[in-house]
């Protein structure tokens, strides 16, 4: 079974890497390094399927220059709680708590939690697929979009 302190240090490690890409420090081959070869997404949008490479690193880099665009200042990790599935497999459910400075207005928080779908791989935790809910609705609830 994956040890509930390995998956929380996992993402401890995610949330620096994370906080560095908003901040646009970060070697985007860190980020993919968090993720399996493949993975799937589930989001209101839909269930879409990828894979770990250029065009993943792409969108990813285009996505924390749209989080700095609308005030993104950090991402923190609140909790993590485990569901085992197997020997190698477990749900992570992840809260996180994001911090925005939107010019010209109040910062702003929104909290929010985000299902991860973790694998023990090449002896290490990956990422191979998560389920969240409507980002961009929560955006623009909070008036950053």
């Amino acid at each position: 079974m994956l040890a509930k302190a390995d998956v929380q240090k996992f993402f401890k490690a995610y949330e620096k890497i994370y906080n560095d890409a908003i901040a646009g420090n970060v070697d985007m081959g860190d980020f993919g390094a968090m993720y399996s070869t493949g993975f799937v997404s589930v989001t209101p949008a839909g269930v879409m399927s990828g894979e770990n490479g250029p065009q993943f690193m792409d969108v990813m880099k285009n996505g924390f220059e749209a989080y700095r665009a609308i005030g993104s200042k950090t991402m923190t990790c609140k909790d993590v709680s485990v569901t085992p599935i197997d020997q190698d497999h477990c749900v992570a459910k992840v809260q996180w708590s994001g911090e925005y400075e939107p010019k010209d207005k109040s910062p702003v928080t929104i909290d929010f939690e985000v299902d991860y779908l973790i694998e023990r791989r090449d002896g290490g935790l990956k990422v191979f697929g998560w389920i969240a809910g409507d980002e961009q609705a929560e955006f623009r609830k909070h008036g950053l979009l």
